[in-house]
């Protein structure tokens, strides 16, 4: 038998209780063959601020019903625009609840496989966390999935990463206990994410699976904007961002680091100064005070870093506000994001830098859907979806007005 976790974890101030589930798949026939429901219910592993999930039910085919997240301020930037069936919670003490889930989505922290880090992988208790989708995917056994991480994934510990990875995504039940289960038909693409809309180049790896009983395998992810990208200019200059906005914080820089940055033009960095000016920086990454280019999509937007790395506007000499990032992460101008009293240009940046960017998450989980529209595979009723919606909210921690309003940080 399988060694099992407890049935309980603690959850904030709270303890969710939750069933156990076999790890034996049971050969159940696929979910509603025939005409599918209206939608496909979906659960959500490392949620972050919700950029995946609002990405998915911008489709209108898909509907989140649970979500947890470690991350306080991005739960409560999620339940704030998303809803409260959102849990605070570590995932790997944390008890899946009994949610109906024909797709999971997941977006486990890819640190240790970014260039910007050492390339520790699957070495890690972070780079690890990807075995708390293989376990949800035995327990759960979701007709498909979507996953999001870095492409040094495939590439991490001399590609020891991405075999372990795969193994565990292609037969999670198998990989955790060496017991029988699902098993799944999985696909994974390098993106940039320029291709699919947003105005920025964000190469990801997206990797999508399809239950192998189902008979189908998961399709390629259509670039419909590869050879017209959209622009910093289509993102920030043509309905620009009014003074007050949420989010929207500025005059945040040194007098120095203005200096500096008129000094870089548009498109260019640290670089352009030459040695030994008085302003002139030493830098290691091409982020370094690196100006957006108004006729390009902008460069990746990450999520922490030291001076000079905050992205810098393209006609201003100053680092971008949190809103215009959002914004060049495709997120709309009322999705607004949590932080606190102390701090919150920090948490919110995170937040942003740490999302999938909701226009491209559209596109991919829109092809996901497809197929499996394709191939007459059934979602979930909708009572089951608003019922489910409802019990998971029910035994959450508080994240009311209370303990959730959102901290703006204003001009």
């Amino acid at each position: 038998m399988p060694q099992q976790r407890p049935h309980s974890a603690p959850l904030g101030s709270a303890t969710v209780a939750a069933p156990v589930f076999s790890s034996h798949f049971r050969g159940r026939p696929p979910r509603g063959r025939g005409r599918p429901p209206s939608k496909y219910a979906a659960a959500s592993l490392f949620s972050g601020c919700g950029g995946l999930d609002y990405g998915a039910e911008q489709t209108g085919d898909v509907e989140v019903v649970w979500a947890v997240d470690s991350d306080e301020w991005a739960v409560r930037t999620y339940a704030e625009n998303l809803g409260r069936h959102v849990w605070h919670a570590d995932v790997t003490e944390t008890e899946f609840p009994d949610v109906p889930c024909d797709i999971l989505l997941a977006g486990p922290p890819c640190q240790d496989f970014s260039t910007l880090w050492n390339l520790d992988g699957a070495r890690t208790e972070r780079g690890n966390l990807f075995r708390e989708v293989a376990r949800f995917l035995d327990q759960r056994q979701p007709e498909a999935f979507v996953i999001e991480n870095v492409p040094p994934l495939l590439t991490a510990n001399r590609g020891e990463a991405w075999i372990l990875v795969r193994h565990a995504l292609r037969a999670p039940s198998q990989f955790l206990y060496s017991g029988l289960g699902p098993r799944y038909e999985i696909s994974a693409e390098v993106v940039d994410f320029a291709d699919l809309g947003v105005p920025q180049h964000r190469r990801r790896l997206v990797i999508t699976g399809i239950r192998k009983d189902l008979g189908v395998l998961p399709g390629p992810i259509p670039r419909p904007f590869a050879g017209h990208h959209r622009t910093v200019g289509d993102a920030l200059d043509r309905e620009p961002i009014p003074p007050g906005a949420a989010n929207h914080e500025t005059g945040l820089d040194s007098d120095r680091v203005v200096e500096r940055l008129k000094l870089i033009p548009a498109g260019s960095n640290y670089r352009f100064i030459p040695d030994g000016h008085p302003l002139a920086v030493r830098g290691l990454i091409s982020h370094v005070y690196r100006r957006l280019d108004p006729d390009a999509p902008a460069y990746t937007i990450i999520a922490n870093g030291g001076g000079g790395t905050h992205g810098y506007h393209h006609r201003e000499p100053r680092r971008l506000s949190n809103r215009e990032k959002a914004r060049l992460q495709s997120f709309p101008d009322d999705f607004e994001f949590a932080g606190g009293q102390k701090g919150a240009y920090a948490d919110v940046r995170r937040q942003i830098g740490n999302a999938v960017a909701p226009a491209g998450a559209r596109i991919v989980v829109q092809a996901l859907v497809d197929t499996l529209r394709a191939a007459r595979v059934g979602g979930t009723a909708g009572h089951a979806i608003r019922e489910a919606k409802r019990r998971v909210s029910g035994i959450q921690p508080d994240v009311g007005q209370e303990t959730c309003a959102l901290h703006r940080v204003s001009q």
